[in-house]
């Protein structure tokens, strides 16, 4: 059996570019023997992109390579010199790629070149010099960059394709996208020769038309049996459906077998694949005689539901009324495109204007839990708080704790903090502790100050 290279799941980690740090830095110039802070800022880190393109079709580069990064910003330099922002990572994905963050947000690429930026690169840190004040004219402590985004991401494909070539396996699905496109598909005289989908592009009247062929479809493949269920969820995005039939064998029987297992997976999924138009070519007629071709003709005319559009009888083998297929095909898309741009109008003249002043911000409570840790040189144990709040931990993590600097102008700024006042209001005293993530405080002249223990 051949390797399959098509994949349609991958897994992947993807973490942005850490900000580069700010310098801290002051001018040393022949004749200044004072000179003024002059340190530059860190350089953002690097965003990574995902970005579809038409030129893949598998997302098999994602099958080994699970963890891609994006590079970080340069810090600063002296001489007010910025760091470089660290280089964008692009990943190319083919259209039709669904992207799943852990969060359940979810995010779909349906146009070649249609990109989104998934984790975004951290803030370069700001220099010395943004914190000099009339007062405090040699700041010794700058910013650090802030860390790039970290996703874990699923990644799913769902081919886009205008139509979906199904069958039963053996009807001449491959030889028929061999016939009018410039596929090449596998193809040989017994079942199942597609294991994996093919894509091929037919020009009709200067109009370009994408078909995808599937592993056919048996009796029972929404249990598991065969392959076509496997990949059936690419047929989503189609179109239209293109119901090729074996005149040679029992169609009459392999149509409701067909039609039977896509109702199954409908429901399954809960979607509805026979509200699509359908067009069904009876293919091999070299094959049969002229009486039998028009029995098979006048039995699907008389189908009322399941929404068939046309009934065209072919031979994919001798090319016999491929033409009459392909135009009979562009009408209906032709017809639908109509129909959607109709739609797409009344649906906007329904959407009421939007407020672009508004903006809705969720502002997370501060939370704090209160156990004990033990001092072995006070040889007693020290009540502790345990702080999350995402805002204070965010500019926290902006400076080193352990600048005495940097603490210092913390205090400055966040002593009003919602953060202090939850710990005040919970009855925190002089002496007490405050854990932060990995960081242990202690609560001196109303804030915080790192301290170790053993």
């Amino acid at each position: 059996m051949r390797e399959i290279n098509f994949i349609d799941e991958a897994e992947i980690v993807v973490k942005a570019g850490d900000g580069g740090n700010g310098c801290i830095s002051f001018r040393r110039e022949k004749y200044v023997s004072k000179g003024g802070p002059d340190g530059g800022d860190g350089g953002d880190g690097g965003n990574i992109i995902l970005k579809a393109t038409k030129h893949l079709n598998t997302l098999i580069d994602y099958r080994f390579n699970k963890y891609f990064e994006a590079e970080n910003g340069e810090h600063g330099k002296g001489k007010t010199k910025h760091g470089k922002k660290g280089k964008d990572l692009v990943l190319l994905v083919p259209v039709g790629t669904i992207i799943k963050d852990e969060e359940n947000n979810i995010f779909e690429l349906t146009k070649d070149g249609q990109e989104i930026l998934i984790a975004k690169g951290g803030k370069g840190g700001r220099g010395n010099t943004h914190f000099a004040t009339p007062i405090y004219k040699a700041p010794k402590f700058a910013e650090k960059g802030q860390k790039g985004e970290q996703k874990k991401l699923k990644l799913e494909l769902k081919l886009i394709a205008d139509v979906g070539i199904i069958g039963l396996p053996n009807a001449g699905k491959s030889t028929l996208l061999s016939v009018i496109s410039n596929a090449k598909p596998k193809i040989a005289p017994y079942p199942f020769t597609t294991i994996i989908p093919n894509l091929g592009v037919s020009v009709v009247n200067k109009k370009s038309i994408v078909f995808v062929d599937l592993p056919g479809i048996i009796e029972g493949a929404s249990q598991g049996k065969g392959l076509g269920l496997i990949f059936l969820k690419h047929f989503e995005k189609a179109k239209i459906f293109l119901h090729l039939i074996d005149i040679t064998q029992n169609y009459k029987i392999n149509y409701k077998t067909i039609i039977k297992e896509l109702k199954i997976y409908s429901k399954e999924h809960n979607i509805d694949l026979l509200t699509k138009p359908q067009i069904i070519a009876i293919n091999k007629i070299d094959m049969a005689d002229e009486n039998e071709v028009k029995k098979a003709m006048e039995y699907f005319r008389k189908i009322k539901s399941n929404n068939i559009k046309e009934i065209v009888a072919i031979s994919a083998y001798t090319k016999q009324n491929i033409d009459q297929l392909l135009y009979k095909v562009l009408n209906i898309l032709q017809e639908l495109e109509k129909e959607s741009e109709k739609t797409e109008i009344e649906m906007q003249k329904q959407i009421p204007p939007q407020n672009k002043e508004f903006k809705h911000i969720i502002i997370e409570p501060t939370q704090i839990n209160i156990f004990t840790v033990f001092n072995k040189q006070l040889k007693q144990n020290i009540r502790t708080f345990e702080l999350k709040d995402k805002d204070f931990e965010e500019k926290l993590s902006r400076f080193d704790i352990n600048n005495p600097y940097a603490m210092k102008y913390l205090k400055n700024i966040l002593s009003n903090h919602r953060a202090i006042k939850s710990l005040i209001l919970k009855g925190i005293k002089e002496g007490e502790y405050v854990k932060i993530n990995d960081n242990l405080f202690i609560f001196i002249d109303n804030f915080i100050q790192p301290i170790e223990i053993e």
